[in-house]
């Protein structure tokens, strides 16, 4: 039996800040996992990212899965404006900031897992990004 479910989170942004939306599907073969979190939340890079003193940074956001069975979850990511790499797009400009996603285990048992989402963007990838704001839609799918 194979069964999805997703769920959609806000990663807001603007080179002054930037943030995605997040999309969470869950995918089982002989195995069910669906998400937890009642409402999606976001991800956001606050303070804003600043192109002047451009940093590595990090922003994260919190999931909880249920699993039946001894589920090992494996993640993948895909964005709205491109995977290969996944990239936030300016709001009124063809302009865009590539990202980085990792999913880490942050506890709990299989019907009750914590996972922690962590969104990177490197400095030298924003530090001549035009001002404005940034965003993305991005889909996770956790596969047991």
């Amino acid at each position: 039996m194979r069964r999805l479910s997703s769920r959609t989170w806000r990663l807001p942004g603007r080179t002054a800040v930037a943030g995605m939306l997040l999309a969470l599907a869950g995918v089982a073969a002989a195995q069910n996992c669906t998400f937890r979190n009642p409402i999606p939340g976001g991800i956001l890079f606050s303070p804003a990212l600043d192109p002047s003193a451009a940093s590595t940074r990090m922003a994260t956001t919190d999931v909880r899965v249920q699993c039946t069975g001894n589920a090992a979850l494996a993640w993948s990511f895909t964005g709205a404006n491109g995977s290969a790499p996944l990239r936030m797009k300016h709001s009124s400009q063809n302009a865009f900031i590539p990202y980085t996603v990792a999913a880490g285990f942050a506890g709990g048992p299989v019907g009750n897992q914590q996972w922690r989402l962590t969104a990177t963007v490197l400095g030298m990838d924003y530090q001549n990004a035009l001002v404005g704001s940034y965003s993305d839609l991005l889909t996770a799918t956790v596969l047991p």
